[in-house]
């Protein structure tokens, strides 16, 4: 992603250059990508045409008042819903974590949230963080738009047992989105782990311009003297908020896990990187996304980015943050994003991120978790599909093919070339799909698992590459797509195949032994390995599962090198 943006939801990467072959700005992953958001730009503008006339808000059906479930919390009393296939659960929606982040909050830390009288209804969904409509919305949710606010610090929770002494373990899900998209609604995975004991959270953090916007004045006003990195400060708010609150809802604060798929896999990577974080959870599960992989921008970087967009919106450089501050939210998330170059992103800032996160892991000093961590087989092959309006480029012959990995690599390009080489124009399409999928995903995977290993840490890596019919049927196992099997919900166009049901019990399977155990064994699952760089192995999750050599694994190395050269210049240059 440019300094790492995915685009449209669960998605992470740094795409290529846009089809009208301008070279973009450098890319958190090599020197000439751009992100995935501008190559899926023209998607999300025609979705904004229908968003006036299809906004949706999903709620749960409320059953009758007398079963209706109570809980206080510290904060005050709840109302929410009865949980569906669990007697004693419920569903508690739209719960506020933090003040909301309008007026003078706007690009502030998060505050603590206020406390009401009375009872205060959780029945439905607050609105999703600003952003603009998504051309993934209609195949995940069956809409064209979701109900947005600024104020949308909010999350949910789905126990199993609304009982204080229950002690259950935890699951906190970070939605993906490129940090730009989504919200704690989807996946849906709530209900369908509550109903295997596990009490579950999702949450919303701000996106975007709200999120991530950074200034020398925010700075100022800052006892850090840092700004930017808003949304990954929300995330952690929710963190303290579950250490706090979740023995209410049966939930046990000592035996949290986090989680998240794409940036909020990313995002989930940053946090066990990040001081402030450490001590609120005790195991981490990325999908499709790590920190470990890349170089995440300065201050300085996110900085520069910021005035860009002060430039778009027609103010002098020197804006007041008051005035800032009075831009209508609306108008800010137009512009930003219509400028293609601007990516605000998770910055280094000295204070929740102190230090690269690569080096981080490299040295070993990430919390010391057990991780579950893996990606898709065919990650990048849905951002150029029609499916989700993705018109991600693609080079379709050897000379495009050379010029992108100059682009992308520099001086390591023949190196790449020579590790993933075409010998004529029509294998370009399918070598730059192995390539790009390996270097934007499981390396990053695989690097993970191993730094984590080479630690001392349990790790346990996975490779999906369950293959669906009907349209989806060219893209193999697509990026997102594992999310439909963990959560039983599946997106629109998909035809079900009998395989769908072993598969996706299995992944749950693996998924709850991890939440409450640290391992994903048990159950009468098929054995699942620790992974070790001695013994590379991976689980296969698809029609068939169980134990495999790593993919790819010899063809890895030279995205390590890649990566060495940048985190050498990095540190050379006293950052």
């Amino acid at each position: 992603m440019s300094v790492r943006r995915q685009a449209a939801p669960f998605l992470r990467g740094r795409a290529a250059r846009p089809a009208g072959g301008k070279t973009a700005r450098p890319s958190r992953r090599g020197r000439a990508g751009i992100s995935l958001r501008a190559a899926v730009r023209g998607a999300l503008d025609a979705s904004r045409l229908a968003a006036a006339t299809a906004i949706a808000v999903v709620c749960v059906a409320p059953l009758p008042a007398q079963t209706t479930p109570q809980v206080r919390i510290p904060a005050g009393r709840l109302e929410g819903l009865p949980l569906r296939g669990a007697p004693q659960g419920a569903a508690f929606l739209g719960i506020p974590f933090s003040a909301q982040p309008v007026g003078d909050l706007r690009w502030r830390a998060p505050q603590p949230a206020p406390h009401w009288s009375g009872v205060r209804q959780a029945t439905s969904y607050g609105p999703a963080c600003m952003q603009t409509p998504s051309g993934w919305l209609p195949e995940m949710l069956g809409i064209r738009a979701m109900h947005t606010s600024e104020a949308c610090l909010y999350l949910n929770v789905w126990t199993p047992k609304l009982q204080s002494a229950a002690r259950l373990p935890v699951f906190v899900w970070v939605h993906g989105g490129g940090n730009v998209e989504g919200s704690g609604e989807w996946p849906p995975l709530g209900a369908t782990l509550a109903k295997r004991g596990i009490v579950v959270v999702s949450l919303n953090y701000r996106l975007g311009v709200f999120g991530f916007f950074s200034s020398a004045a925010l700075n100022a006003e800052s006892s850090h003297r840092v700004s930017g990195n808003y949304g990954q400060l929300d995330q952690i708010a929710a963190l303290r908020w579950v250490r706090d609150n979740i023995r209410f809802f049966g939930g046990d604060p000592a035996r949290v896990t986090v989680g998240g798929q794409s940036s909020g896999s990313l995002d989930v990577c940053n946090l066990m990187a990040a001081p402030l974080a450490r001590g609120l959870f005790r195991g981490a599960i990325l999908q499709s996304g790590a920190c470990v992989d890349s170089i995440t921008a300065s201050l300085k970087g996110g900085e520069e980015m910021s005035a860009r967009l002060v430039s778009d919106l027609s103010l002098p450089a020197g804006a007041s943050m008051a005035r800032l501050r009075a831009v209508p939210a609306e108008r800010l998330l137009q512009a930003a994003a219509a400028d293609k170059q601007i990516d605000l992103e998770p910055v280094i800032d000295g204070w929740l991120l102190p230090q690269q996160p690569a080096l981080v892991f490299a040295d070993g000093r990430q919390a010391a978790i057990p991780v579950l961590v893996g990606s898709t087989r065919d990650e990048v092959s849905i951002f150029a599909s029609p499916l989700v309006h993705g018109s991600a480029y693609r080079p379709q012959t050897l000379a495009a093919y050379h010029k992108w990995l100059k682009d992308e690599f520099g001086g390591f390009a023949d190196q790449v070339f020579a590790a993933y080489a075409a010998t004529s124009d029509s294998q370009v399409p399918r070598i730059f799909r192995r390539m790009f999928t390996d270097y934007d995903f499981a390396f990053g995977a695989y690097l993970l698992a191993k730094e984590n290993a080479d630690a001392g840490l349990p790790a346990y890596l996975y490779n999906f590459d369950a293959v669906g019919s009907g349209p989806f049927a060219s893209l193999g196992a697509f990026h997102s797509e594992e999310n439909m099997f963990l959560s039983q919900r599946y997106w629109t166009s998909w035809v079900k195949q009998p395989s769908d049901g072993v598969l996706s019990n299995a992944m749950i399977g693996y998924w709850v032994n991890f939440i409450q155990s640290g391992s994903p064994d048990g159950s009468g699952l098929p054995l699942w390995p620790r992974f070790s760089a001695d013994r590379p192995l991976c689980q296969r999750l698809g029609k068939n599962i169980g134990p495999e050599a790593v993919p790819q694994v010899q063809r890895l190395p030279v995205f390590q090198r890649f990566l060495n050269a940048r985190l050498q210049a990095w540190k050379a240059a006293g950052r």
